[in-house]
């Protein structure tokens, strides 16, 4: 199957495949190319193997962790948009049932600053993930979390009954070198444990969030020139900070210090609501995105915090009166992406 959380990873592996001195296989035919929201699962293998033929699975490790070089990309944007570790893992979960993905990462045991997790296959899938998938997976997530300023992040990577066959990884410690790292891995990889981690960071009580070292420049002013009130604009700009976000209304009410009740009742008496506000703040950083990237449209709904493709596309053409294909083919500079036919 084709997803696009694969798509997002082959580019983060190309990318850094060349900023590390590899070489990468040629990019699959098509016009899109990499920047579609799918990947051949075969040219995702083949990355992935050329990675091991150049480096090992310690360089296939640190190369995954290379999350800034999808600055730009909607997914960065979205996953970077946490507030701690158990937010970012919320998030790629809602990334992977997106796209129907057919891995998951499932968490098998949480307790305050630690995550015990499990890459496997989707229920009906027979094919479990490669090791190298696995390893690929979490390279990311360490990345990410890394990113988001985490401290202390520290990662065990084998299955808990395997007392004897761990890897423990320090992120502050000083860096294994992709050799000795490839030393302490493949064991695991030939015993298939390469997707159990048990995840350890620092936790702390306080609500504030982490300032991430990455940190994504939101669109806020995109609802301004509305004819709405201050209470909606603050709705507003506290949305569009990050659409990935579960915009609940006791959320907003929170955001706002008011009861959720009092919150609905002043926009109602302006003839507005939360779902409007919220709704229509998606949909216009939507229209950016398709305007002004090559992203594929799965990738743009995702950041953007809809649900699933129909309802990005149901919405957005409500709120703009298009489909995001067709809008994009209508307004944007070279029209849309071969992909993106698909999804009419």
């Amino acid at each position: 199957m084709q997803d696009f959380a694969s798509a997002a990873m082959v580019r983060l592996l190309v990318r850094a495949m060349a900023a590390h001195g590899l070489v990468p296989p040629p990019p699959p035919p098509g016009a899109d190319g990499l920047a579609a929201s799918h990947v051949p699962l075969a040219y995702k293998r083949s990355v992935v193997e050329a990675v091991l033929h150049q480096g090992g699975l310690g360089t296939l490790l640190q190369l995954a962790q290379r999350v800034d070089l999808l600055a730009g990309d909607p997914v960065h944007r979205a996953l970077l948009g946490a507030n701690d570790v158990p937010e970012l893992m919320a998030r790629w979960q809602r990334l992977e049932r997106y796209v129907h993905s057919r891995h998951q990462v499932s968490i098998t045991a949480s307790i305050p600053g630690e995550l015990a997790l499990r890459h496997h296959a989707r229920p009906g899938v027979p094919e479990e993930p490669h090791p190298t998938e696995s390893l690929a997976v979490l390279g990311v997530l360490m990345g990410a979390s890394r990113a988001l300023g985490v401290r202390g992040l520290r990662v065990e990577i084998g299955a808990p009954e395997a007392a004897g066959h761990r890897v423990n990884l320090r992120m502050e410690a000083p860096a294994t070198t992709p050799a000795e790292l490839h030393a302490q891995l493949a064991p695991l990889a030939a015993q298939k444990l390469l997707g159990h981690w048990t995840l350890h960071w620092e936790h702390h009580e306080s609500n504030a969030p982490t300032t991430p070292t990455q940190q994504p420049q939101p669109a806020t002013h995109l609802c301004d020139a509305l004819p709405w009130p201050p209470l909606a604009h603050q709705l507003a700009r506290h949305v569009l900070q990050d659409p990935a976000a579960q915009h609940t209304v006791d959320a907003l009410a929170q955001h706002t210090g008011l009861a959720r009740r009092s919150l609905q009742r002043a926009l109602t008496e302006r003839g507005l609501s939360c779902r409007q506000i919220v709704t229509e703040a998606r949909a216009r950083v939507a229209a950016q995105w398709l305007l002004e990237s090559p992203h594929g449209l799965a990738e743009i709904g995702f950041a953007c915090g809809f649900a699933d493709q129909p309802h990005f596309t149901r919405e957005f053409a409500r709120h703009v009166g298009l489909t995001p294909a067709r809008y994009r083919q209508a307004f944007a500079v070279g029209g849309m992406q071969g992909s993106d036919l698909l999804s009419i």
